[in-house]
């Protein structure tokens, strides 16, 4: 049985030594507050969710009719292990974009939480016997005879399990670069190969850290592979193409409101689901008025509903680089020599030189038909109500969230299934 596979998303940031930018004075670190591990974590999520979207819409803006994907949750967990060594001006820069309103002790308990839940066991099978893997691993890779602090150190080791490892950045830099691409591809099942290009470490790089998060699952309503047929799928600009469309019918979460319609996607094992977000009008205006409040809003409108549901097959992969979009959200200090990383060190040495980004993302027909036949038997006991018609036949979003906590995993914009 072919398998759907959404995949792995990695986030690496380089330090090193550099030049100056300007800084918002005027912005603070959250205040030292007690929060239960619980609230905190909501309050993360809140928050993470909120930078996706920031995040997100700066994508759309720098690539106005390309696909578009990545993990927020990946990048936030990687930047949480950067923000753990921030103090000052740096750390409060850090704070107001990644919406960061915990103090950053309850900050690195609340991922160490949240990542535990995302990546548990619970996670990694089902009763049904159908796929689900959802693994997150963290790394810290440090120049041989740099020292970084033990409190440090022991921050990311105990709240992100980051595998911790020296490398000679300074006279083989490229062979450090091979050892990191090597681990990137061990845990993304070889998806991401050559994270890192040619050249972007050099003997001024001291410390990377990496994230990597790798998604596996099959459909709880399968798509019937003798049910997919060429359909035209409209582009930018009035024209149109043919991909391949899968179709079926079933009872869907649907709900035609704020602007769109939406279908979420359930997968097999639970715990996980795909939702879509077909615009009613163009989707540059539409995502550009989208925020975090409004996925909730929609999530909470959805209902079970009979649907004709068509959906275009897709696979893509994106690189980015992604330390200018974080500069245009505030996030100035943390690249240049102003920059105050001095958690890491107990000195303000070090400063973030490149974020690099990786996902890829493939959708199709998988999984069995069991469960779906026995739907459509048990619901002749009654008229079936007239299913409602959603054909996904023009630019969407999709975001894979985390149904306990309502994390984004992956978020994306198809503006062709075929690039």
């Amino acid at each position: 049985m072919r398998m759907l596979s959404t995949l792995s998303v990695i986030f690496i940031i380089l330090l090193a030594t550099g030049s100056s930018c300007s800084a918002d004075e005027n912005l603070a670190v959250p205040e030292e507050r007690s929060v239960p591990d619980a609230e905190a974590v909501q309050e993360l999520v809140l928050g993470n969710n909120e930078f996706a979207m920031d995040l997100f819409k700066k994508a759309c803006d720098l690539q106005e009719s390309d696909n578009i994907f990545l993990s927020p949750y990946s990048i936030s967990s990687a930047l949480g292990m950067t923000y753990a060594g921030a103090r000052g001006q740096t750390a409060a820069e850090m704070a107001e974009v990644l919406h960061f309103t915990l103090p950053v002790e309850a900050i690195n308990r609340a991922f160490y939480s949240l990542t535990g839940a995302l990546g548990s066991g619970e996670n990694s099978s089902s009763d049904s016997g159908d796929s689900f893997t959802l693994s997150i691993s963290n790394g810290l890779w440090v120049e041989a005879g740099f020292s970084l602090l033990d409190e440090y150190v022991a921050e990311v080791t105990r709240y992100y399990s980051a595998a911790v490892r020296n490398l000679d950045f300074i006279s083989d830099p490229e062979g450090s670069r091979e050892t990191i691409n090597e681990w990137v591809a061990e845990r993304t099942m070889n998806r991401i190969q050559d994270l890192i290009p040619s050249g972007a470490l050099n003997e001024d790089t001291r410390v990377v850290l990496t994230n990597a998060v790798y998604f596996k699952a099959s459909w709880s309503n399968p798509f019937d592979e003798r049910s997919t047929a060429d359909a035209p799928f409209s582009l930018a600009g009035d024209s149109t193409i043919d991909v391949p469309m899968m179709n079926q019918t079933e009872f869907f979460n649907y709900v035609a409101t704020e602007g769109c319609r939406a279908v979420e996607l359930d997968y097999a094992a639970g715990g996980a689901s795909m939702l879509i977000l077909l615009p009613d009008g163009d989707i540059e205006e539409f995502q550009q008025g989208f925020s975090a409040d409004m996925l909730q809003t929609i999530r909470r409108r959805l209902s079970s509903c009979n649907v004709t549901l068509s959906m275009p097959k897709f696979e893509f992969s994106r690189s980015m680089q992604l330390s200018q979009l974080l500069r245009e959200l505030g996030m100035v200090s943390a690249f240049g020599s102003g920059a105050d990383f001095s958690g890491f060190t107990g000195n303000p040495d070090l400063f973030i030189s490149e974020v690099l980004h990786k996902a890829f993302v493939k959708v199709d027909e998988t999984g069995t038909e069991a469960a779906a036949a026995t739907a459509v038997i048990m619901a002749l006991t009654a008229i079936p109500e007239q299913p409602m018609q959603m054909n996904i036949n023009s630019p969407f979003l999709f975001f894979i969230l985390d149904s306990e906590s309502g994390s984004i995993l992956f978020m994306g914009r198809v503006m062709n299934p075929s690039d």
